[in-house]
C-alpha cells in the first residue's frame, strides 16, 4: 500500500483453527491461541487428507490438505485519541468468507477471498486499548480449483488520516506521449485525486509532485479545492515532462507521484500517498499485433497461480521476486495472474521490473466458489480491483474471466458484455476473457470449422482482444474470419492441439503459431511455475510447469529460453523415459530429459541427447572426441538431437554465434556423494518479520559435482532470532509436507526459507544428513 498514513499491522496476531462462542468479544481468553506474524496461511501446515479419488474432487484440487474449517485472527492494539482524525483497516486478502469485528462490534468484512477492500472502523475505536478479530470460514462453498490457502495471508494496514483525507485508491494517473520520442519528446500526466471530508465544508490545496527514479522532482503542480461536509471530490491536474524515459517490459523506467493536501493555512495534512507509475504508448489493433512505444512486441508468457510453495498463499515480496527474476531469466517478458486479483506487491513487482500483465479479476463466474457470491457481489469486487490495479504500467490488459460456464450462450454473452461495460466505464484499457476449448459440449468435438468460427464470432464481437485457450491450431482461420487481436491465454507448453480438437496433439510447438501470424500478440504457457493442488495423489500439485515448485529450473525452462531469450545460451541433456516425475497430464508434459551423466542403466547402450540453443550451431564432445556441429534450423521444433553409445566421463556443448565461441556446457559423471553445500539468494535480511531468504540444497561428490540422483532426508537447524519457515524438494509427491525443518532430497536437491525475526544480529543455519560432511551457513541480519 503506498499511503505513507498506513502502518504495516502485521506483527502479534493471534491463531485459533475452530468456532468457539463469543471469539469476537474484546474480553475472550485467548491466551492459548498461536501466536502467528502475518501474512499467515494455515492450511499449508495441515496434514495430508486423500479423500475421494476423482479429477475434481475438493481434495486433489486443494493438494490433498485438510483444508475446510473455520479459522479466527485476534490482535490487540493501542491508539491515541482520534479527534478529527479517521481510522481503516485495510486487508490486502482475507480468505475467505471474512467477518471483521472491532471491540466486539461487526465492521463488515468480503466473501471473496481474493479480493482487497478496507472498512471504515473510527466509530468503533477508542483511545488506548483495542481488539480486532477477523473470523474466516473456508468451508462454506465448495474450493477453488487450485490450492488456495486460506488466513490472512496479505498485508493488513491500520490507516489514520486527518477528516479531510485522499481516498484510498483515490489517485488515478493516465500518461500519455503527446511527442514522439527525439529531441522535443514529451509526456503528459494527469492525475485525478478523489478526496473524502467527513467533517465540515473545507478548502485546501491539493499538491502533486512528480519525481524520477533518482528521487530528482521533475515536475509539480497544485490546484485548491473545496469539499462540502461529509462529501467527496475530484480534483484534476495536468502536467507536461520534458524528454520522458518510457516505461516497457524491456525498459521499465518508473516515476513517482507524491500527492499531499495542506489547507488554507498553508500546513500539510496527512502524509503523502506515493503512487509509481510509467509512462508508455501500447497499441494492440487486428492484423498488426502489439507495439510498445513504437516497438513490435510479442508475449512470451506464463500464467501463473499465487501460492509459493513452502509459504503456501501467504504473499513475500522476497519469494515472488526470486520467481521473477528467474522468469526474465529466461526471457520471460508477460505474468497472466490467473485467475483471481493478485497481492498488489506482486504488480508492484512487474512494474519495478518489466513485465506485460494480463490483470484477471475472476475464474468462472457462476459455477465453483465464486457462484454464490457472483450476482451479490461482482459489482464491487471488480470495482475495488480495477481501482486498486489501474496505475500500473504493467497492466496492460484486464481479463473478465476464465473458461466461463455456457460460453456462446445468450446467458454468457449478456454477462459478459455487462462485465466489458462496466471496466471500460472505470478504465480505458482492453479487455478480454479466456475462453476454453471447443470441448463443452462435447458435440463441438471434430465440429465443422464454420460452426467453430461462428460461435467463436459470438464471443469475439463483446471483447476488445480475443483470448483463447488451447486454440493454436485454429489461429489462421479465426484470424481471416474475425476483425480482432488474439491472445494465447493459455497454452501448452511443448504440444498443440489439432483444430479440430485441443485434447488430439501434435509435436508442433505453440510459440511457433505465435511467430506465424501477425494477429496474434502473444501467448501464456501453462505453466509458468509448478503449483499445489489440481493433481492426483500421492502428487501434492500440477507438476507441468517449466519451473518447479522450489523454484528451480526444469530442462524445459531452457528449452523455453532458447526460443525466448536473445542472450547466447546452450542446454545439454538425454533422454531417460525411466526417469521419475510427478503427475501432469500427458499434453502438458514435456519429453522426459535429463542434463547430467549418472545414467548407470544406460551403460554400453545407445542414447539420444537433446541440445537447446539460440546459437547458429552447436558442437559435441564426449570424452575429448569431438562428433560434429549441428543446427538447430534442421531439426523439428529447433531441438537438435545426437545419437551415441552412452559412457559416463565427461560431455561437452559448445555454441557458435557467426562462427565464433557464444557459450558452452559441460556435464560431468559424479562420484559418490559426499558433502552438503546451502547456497543462499542473499546473506543479509533485514529485521522486522517480514523479509526471508531462499537457501537452495545441493548434495554433492567430493569434487563439488552434484550428485543427481541422490534421495537423502536433510534437517535443518537454526540459532537466533529467526524461524525456519519450511522446506521441500523439487518432487511435488514428497510426503512430508512444507513447513517442517527436514525434507527428503529429489534430484540431489532441496530448497529451505528462513525468516528473521524483529531482532538485528545474525542467524546461523546448519544441515545435515546420515553421514554426508554437514553444511553450515551464517546470515546477518539488520
Amino acid at each position: 500500500m503506498n499511503d505513507k498514513n498506513a502502518l504495516l499491522f502485521n506483527a502479534d496476531w493471534k491463531f485459533l483453527l475452530g468456532d468457539p462462542k463469543n471469539a469476537y468479544r474484546e474480553n475472550y481468553p485467548d491466551r492459548t491461541w498461536r501466536r502467528v506474524d502475518l501474512p499467515h496461511d494455515w492450511v499449508i501446515s495441515q496434514p495430508f487428507k486423500r479423500g475421494d479419488e476423482g479429477s475434481y474432487t475438493s481434495q486433489n484440487m486443494q493438494g490433498f490438505f485438510a483444508w475446510e474449517g473455520i479459522a479466527w485472527y485476534r490482535k490487540e492494539f493501542v491508539l491515541p485519541d482520534l479527534s478529527g482524525k479517521e481510522a481503516y483497516i485495510y486487508f490486502g486478502g482475507a480468505y475467505r468468507n471474512s467477518t471483521v469485528y472491532i471491540n466486539g462490534k461487526e465492521a463488515g468484512g468480503r466473501a471473496y477471498g481474493y479480493a482487497s477492500f478496507e472498512l471504515n472502523i473510527t466509530g468503533l475505536v477508542r483511545p488506548g486499548e483495542n481488539c480486532i478479530a477477523v473470523r474466516l470460514d473456508n468451508g462454506k462453498e465448495a474450493p477453488d480449483r487450485w490450492y488456495s490457502g486460506s488466513g490472512l495471508y496479505r498485508n493488513v494496514y491500520l490507516r489514520i488520516v486527518p477528516a479531510v483525507h485522499i481516498k484510498t485508491w483515490g489517485v488515478c494517473i493516465k500518461t500519455k506521449i503527446i511527442r514522439p520520442a527525439g529531441h522535443g519528446s514529451a509526456g503528459e500526466i494527469t492525475a485525478a485525486v478523489t478526496l473524502v471530508n467527513r467533517g465540515g465544508p473545507v478548502k485546501g490545496r491539493v499538491y502533486v509532485q512528480i519525481r524520477d527514479n533518482g528521487n530528482k522532482t521533475v515536475v509539480e503542480t497544485s490546484k485548491p479545492f473545496t469539499v462540502a461536509g461529509a462529501g467527496e471530490d475530484i480534483v484534476q491536474q495536468r502536467m507536461v515532462i520534458q524528454k520522458p524515459l518510457l516505461w516497457s517490459a524491456e525498459e521499465p523506467n518508473l516515476y513517482r507521484a507524491l500527492v499531499y493536501l495542506e489547507d488554507n493555512e498553508g500546513n500539510k495534512t496527512g502524509k503523502e500517498v506515493e503512487v509509481p507509475f510509467g509512462i508508455r504508448n501500447i497499441e494492440i489493433a487486428a492484423h498488426r499485433g502489439m507495439r510498445v512505444n513504437g516497438k513490435p512486441v510479442k508475449l512470451k508468457g506464463v500464467s501463473l497461480h499465487h501460492d509459493c510453495g513452502i509459504s503456501g498463499s501467504a504473499f513475500y515480496e522476497a519469494a515472488w521476486r526470486r520467481r521473477l527474476l528467474t522468469l526474465k531469466s529466461i526471457g520471460c517478458n508477460a505474468i497472466r495472474t490467473s485467475h483471481n486479483p493478485p497481492a498488489e506487491e506482486l504488480l508492484d513487482l512487474c512494474d519495478e521490473l518489466g513485465f506485460y500483465v494480463i490483470d484477471e479479476c475472476f475464474d468462472k463466474w457462476k459455477s465453483g466458489y465464486y457462484g454464490d457470491h457472483f450476482d451479490k457481489d461482482w459489482q464491487k469486487d471488480l470495482e475495488g480491483f480495477i481501482l486498486r490495479d489501474r496505475n500500473h504500467p504493467s497492466v496492460f490488459m484486464w481479463s473478465a474471466g476464465n473458461e466461463v460456464e455456457n460460453q456462446g450462450s445468450e446467458d454468457m454473452l449478456k454477462i459478459l458484455k455487462t462485465l466489458v461495460a462496466f471496466i471500460h466505464a472505470l478504465d480505458d484499457r482492453p479487455v478480454t476473457c479466456a475462453l476454453e476449448p471447443h470441448v463443452h459440449p462435447r458435440s463441438l468435438v471434430g465440429a465443422p470449422l464454420p460452426q467453430l468460427i461462428e460461435l467463436t464470432k459470438k464471443l469475439a464481437e463483446e471483447v476488445d482482444v480475443l483470448g483463447l485457450n488451447y486454440h493454436e491450431a485454429l489461429y489462421d482461420d479465426y484470424s481471416a474470419a474475425i476483425d480482432k487481436p488474439i491472445v494465447g491465454t493459455e497454452s501448452y507448453e511443448y504440444y498443440s492441439g489439432t483444430a479440430s480438437n485441443y485434447e488430439d496433439v501434435t509435436t508442433k510447438n505453440p510459440w511457433l503459431f505465435v511467430l506465424e501470424n501477425n494477429n496474434v500478440i502473444g501467448q501464456f504457457i501453462w505453466a509458468g511455475i509448478d503449483y499445489l493442488g489440481e493433481s492426483t495423489w500421492p502428487t501434492k500439485g500440477w507438476a507441468g510447469a517449466i519451473i518447479d515448485i522450489c523454484g528451480f529450473l526444469k530442462p524445459n525452462a531452457w528449452y523455453r529460453k532458447s526460443i525466448w531469450s536473445d542472450e547466447p545460451m546452450i542446454y545439454l541433456a538425454l533422454y531417460d523415459t525411466s526417469r521419475k516425475s510427478a503427475y501432469v497430464r500427458g499434453r502438458w508434459s514435456f519429453p522426459k530429459v535429463a542434463s547430467h551423466l549418472n545414467f548407470d542403466h544406460f551403460r554400453h547402450e545407445t542414447v539420444t541427447a537433446v541440445v537447446f540453443t539460440n546459437c547458429d550451431e552447436a558442437e559435441l564432445w564426449i570424452n575429448g572426441k569431438k562428433f560434429g556441429r549441428r543446427k538447430p534450423g534442421d531439426f523439428e521444433n529447433g531441438i537438435i538431437e545426437w545419437t551415441f553409445e552412452y559412457a559416463p566421463g565427461e560431455m561437452k556443448i559448445i555454441g557458435y554465434r557467426d562462427g565464433n565461441v557464444a557459450c558452452s556446457q559441460t556435464l560431468k559423471t559424479a562420484g559418490a556423494p559426499r558433502r552438503i553445500l546451502l547456497q543462499p539468494d542473499k546473506k543479509v535480511l533485514a529485521a522486522g518479520g517480514t523479509d526471508i531468504v531462499h537457501v537452495e540444497l545441493t548434495i554433492t561428490d567430493d569434487k563439488g559435482i552434484p550428485c543427481p540422483n541422490e534421495e537423502a532426508l536433510v534437517e535443518f537447524a537454526l540459532s537466533g532470532d529467526g524461524s525456519i519457515l519450511g522446506s521441500c524438494s523439487p518432487d511435488i509427491s514428497g510426503a512430508l509436507g512444507y513447513t517442517l525443518p527436514k525434507t527428503l532430497t529429489s534430484g540431489g536437491k532441496a530448497l529451505v526459507i528462513v525468516r528473521p525475526g524483529e531482532g538485528t544480529g545474525t542467524l546461523d543455519l546448519a544441515a545435515y544428513s546420515g553421514t554426508l560432511i554437514p553444511a553450515f551457513l551464517k546470515l546477518k541480519v539488520i
